[in-house]
């Protein structure tokens, strides 16, 4: 009988665990041996549950055949295995399972029997209440999304007494067994234990809600009439044993780790291991790994006071890599090197595939977490770590043999997990997914070097040639290189594949109009015309302002030629079709500027532009230079009169034009401009406020980062509460980038580094209006007063960690003799002074006023885990 005993317990573990199969041989064995009406009753659950999951993997002709076989065998369980019989017959999903109970006119004796089912096989009431074959009004339906919100209710906190009513449910209802359950639990809660145990009497004794009644009566401290399974053990004890000692113990350790005292640590950790092993012994192991890993970032002294040591397998290494990258940003290489260190197990253990699924998305994890940092960064920092890595093998002395095996293995690329483009090359290979490659494709556009963007849009390519999307990007780059050729070629690929595409269509117009731009730049005139005829063949030239473009080259032609007749006719037809003369001027300044022959350009260039409003006519010319793929400018002589229009902000311009206008000032470095033309686009308010935030917060000073901060914050949220994903992740790629460059010593200034990518709504609407309102872009001089550099939003955050700082610093002043150097100036001189350092530490200025490119040397010291 104590084999009996041990036979069954293994049985029921191995099917708590899911894992029918071996525990079907398991119970033959022990049928054979005892041969027991308890064994041949373990013997049959055992093979309802492989029916169970053979169903559930698809296989149903091999569960049918299973189940003739079992019922012709053990002939007085058919009963028992009806439920099984009907499920599998009538399909693998519920709704199957339910489609003839929908109907009005089925035969009692069938409705019974499908009744029969639900009320012993039913054990989640999620799908019965959201089942698609039920009509909504149906009354089981309804029954089960009452109970569902009751079971939910009773198991989170307290309920009322209307919560519980359920009338929809009747006694002959098969979910009646569930209503009796719900009201036993929230009488359980409330200490009723009459009350629970009276409901519990009323829970059929063959429905699937009974399987919970010895595990309710244990906790009413009343004796089970039968074992508990170990899963009703683990409940029991979770809710009514001896968790409140375990958590006691846990809860000192944890303080015994912040005080850092080793012999208390020691102690501490001797008690928390014992109290686990006496409640729940299964989790010892675990419970060593977590000591270990919380030492190894606290005191690693802590380690040999864990009794009998800890296993480094896969568990261990994935609770180490999960806390090292939530630590700060100076430990993401050691984060990639513990997660390789996971993939070595979990392969070894048989968690997952070596080319598995998981493999792949622990790569994609991986790469992710590298992207913290800038491909020029990780560059930098990457030759220092190598150098310095000694890996792991010294971790290995006191494992056991497996682990040690484990730990040994050697990747053929040994630090493959420190470069993302390995990673995602991997990952690719193992699940070539057009999204993983367009992951791949954004992290690589980061990057200055145009061949790492081409290698992923290549590999792409060549694992999936019927996707168009990898040929736009490799003519995108060999376009802005110049490479029209090469772009044209890809181009007419991508034209094979789809035709109709409309980023295809934009593609052919753009190419056209470089390459036109192209020939007029090295001065052969002679192809002018055929570029002009070229262009306006394609179907979508004739749509708005397009047609201008051609005439603009014709005139270029002219003025080449040096034909004012012909020049002046073009001119004049430009300036017809784009119905403005000043969008004339712009649009042929800008086709000049580009070429290269402004100076001939100049005499052939309307300046009769009175009576016109400039700002609409130039953010038509930047409209159209826009979708020519043109980057036009604004001529800078018209500033002041777009300037005083825009003020006004009556103009007759689209929110598309103003955010062009603004876009073309901020490339030609001027902010006040772009300023003013964001201010004129957020004050008509809708779905573009949130780009308009964008643009606002490039177009504010250097020194005003705060505010800067709290646009491009504004604006992400916006972004994500409309769906645009790409421009929420375009502002905060804008945020980090701002946060990387060089001005790092007015961060220090303002004494803060942005918390948070996200804000609630009264915050997003007080920042809108703060910019709508927002007339003159801010300046600094002495004159005025500096911007208060901790009124943002985190103003509280900060004011906590100067309060910490101070604390340590006034413990340090009777040492060190103060430096009154700033004291004695005043405000003012204080504010010019940081200022001047400040432009200075901002650097050298590109010729069109953006900050130049500086070398930012890495900020990371030697600090490490190992």
């Amino acid at each position: 009988m104590q084999q009996w005993a041990v036979w069954a317990e293994e049985v029921e573990r191995l099917l708590e665990q899911g894992k029918s199969k071996p525990a079907v041989e398991l119970a033959k064995v022990a049928h054979k041996h005892t041969a027991s009406a308890a064994s041949e009753a373990l013997l049959v659950k055992a093979y309802a549950a492989r029916i169970r999951a053979l169903v559930q993997a698809g296989l149903n002709e091999e569960a049918k055949a299973l189940l003739a076989l079992v019922g012709q065998r053990y002939s007085r369980f058919k009963e028992a295995l009806a439920g099984i019989g009907f499920i599998l017959h009538a399909g693998t999903s519920l709704d199957d399972f339910l489609r003839p109970f929908a109907d009005p006119d089925l035969p009692q004796d069938r409705r019974a029997e499908i009744e029969t089912v639900i009320r012993r096989e039913l054990t989640d009431l999620g799908p019965l209440a959201q089942s698609a074959v039920l009509p909504a009004t149906h009354p089981l339906r309804l029954a089960a999304t009452k109970l569902e919100q009751a079971f939910r209710a009773v198991t989170t906190g307290p309920v009322s007494d209307d919560a519980l009513s359920l009338t929809e449910i009747s006694h002959q209802s098969p979910l009646a067994p569930w209503k009796s359950l719900v009201r036993a639990i929230a009488s359980f809660y409330r200490g009723d234990d009459r009350a629970c145990e009276r409901w519990l009497e009323q829970v059929a004794a063959d429905s699937a809600p009974a399987r919970l009644v010895p595990a309710l009566s244990v906790m009413l401290a009343k004796p089970s009439k039968q074992p508990l399974k170990p899963a009703a053990i683990r409940l029991t004890t979770q809710i009514v044993g001896e968790a409140s000692s375990v958590r006691a113990s846990l809860e000192a350790l944890d303080r015994a780790f912040v005080g850092g005292k080793p012999k208390r640590i020691a102690r501490h950790i001797e008690k928390a291991v014992a109290a686990v092993k006496t409640s729940c012994p299964d989790l010892v192991e675990r419970l060593k790994q977590h000591i270990a890993v919380r030492a190894y970032v606290s005191d690693r002294r802590a380690l040999a006071a864990i009794p009998d040591g800890y296993r480094k397998d896969a568990h261990f290494w994935h609770l180490l890599a999960r806390l090292t990258e939530l630590l700060e940003r100076d430990f993401t290489l050691e984060a990639c090197s513990l997660w390789e260190q996971f993939r070595k197990h979990a392969v070894a253990q048989g968690l997952f595939a070596e080319d598995g699924p998981e493999i792949a998305a622990l790569y994609l994890h991986m790469a992710e977490i590298l992207e913290q940092s800038s491909p020029e960064e990780l560059a930098r920092e990457r030759p220092a770590f190598e150098d310095r890595f000694p890996g792991y093998l010294k971790y290995y002395s006191d494992q056991p043999a497996d682990i040690r095996r484990a730990g040994a293995r050697q990747d053929p690329e040994a630090c493959y997990f420190l470069y993302p483009e390995l990673l995602y090359a991997r990952a690719c290979a193992i699940d070539p997914d057009p999204e993983i490659f367009r992951q791949w494709l954004h992290w690589a556009r980061r990057s200055e070097d145009w061949h790492v963007s081409d290698r992923a849009a290549q590999s792409w390519r060549r694992a999936l040639p019927k996707d168009g999307r990898p040929l736009l990007h490799l003519m995108e780059s060999a376009e802005k290189r110049g490479a029209l050729k090469k772009a044209l070629g890809y181009l007419e690929e991508a034209e094979a594949l789809d035709r109709l595409n409309p980023e295809v269509r934009r593609a052919r117009l753009r190419l056209l109009t470089a390459n036109a731009v192209r020939h007029l730049s090295q001065n052969k005139v002679h192809l002018v015309e055929l570029d002009a005829a070229a262009l306006e063949a394609l179907p979508q030239a004739g749509e708005v302002n397009r047609p201008a473009f051609p005439a603009a080259l014709r005139w270029a032609s002219g003025v080449l030629h040096n034909n004012r007749q012909e020049a002046l006719h073009y001119s004049a037809q430009v300036a017809a079709l784009l119905e403005s003369r000043a969008a004339a001027t712009v649009t042929l300044a800008n086709l000049a500027d580009m070429a290269g022959f402004r100076s001939a350009a100049n005499g052939f260039l309307g300046s009769d532009i009175s009576g016109e409003k400039i700002a609409e006519a130039v953010a038509r010319a930047c409209a159209l230079g826009e979708d020519l793929g043109l980057k036009f400018v604004v001529p800078s002589e018209w500033d002041e009169k777009i300037l005083d229009e825009l003020r006004e902000r009556r103009l007759e311009v689209g929110t598309r034009q103003l955010c062009l206008l603004a876009e073309a000032a901020l490339r030609a470095g001027r902010r006040e401009l772009a300023f003013a033309a964001c201010g004129a686009g957020l004050a008509k308010g809708g779905p573009t406020e949130a780009r308009f935030l964008l643009l606002r917060g490039q177009a504010l000073p250097e020194w005003e980062f705060s505010r800067r901060d709290e646009c491009f914050i504004a604006a992400a949220e916006l972004a994500r509460r409309q769906r645009d994903m790409d421009l929420a992740e375009e502002a905060v790629e804008l945020l980090r980038t701002y946060s990387r460059q060089g001005s790092t010593f007015l961060r220090w200034a303002a004494h803060r580094e942005p918390r948070s990518f996200s804000m609630s709504s009264e915050e997003v609407q007080k920042i809108l209006e703060r910019e709508r309102k927002a007339s003159k872009l801010p300046v600094l001089s002495p004159d005025k007063p500096a911007p208060d550099y901790g009124s943002g939003r985190w103003n509280e955050e900060i004011e906590e960690e100067n309060e910490e700082e101070n604390e340590e610093e006034n413990e340090e002043e009777n040492e060190e003799e103060e430096d009154d150097s700033f004291a004695a100036m005043n405000f003012k001189e204080l504010t010019q002074f940081l200022f001047e350092l400040a432009k200075r530490i901002v650097g050298p200025r590109d010729p069109d006023g953006t900050p130049g490119k500086r070398h930012r040397p890495s900020s990371r010291g030697p600090r490490s885990l190992f």
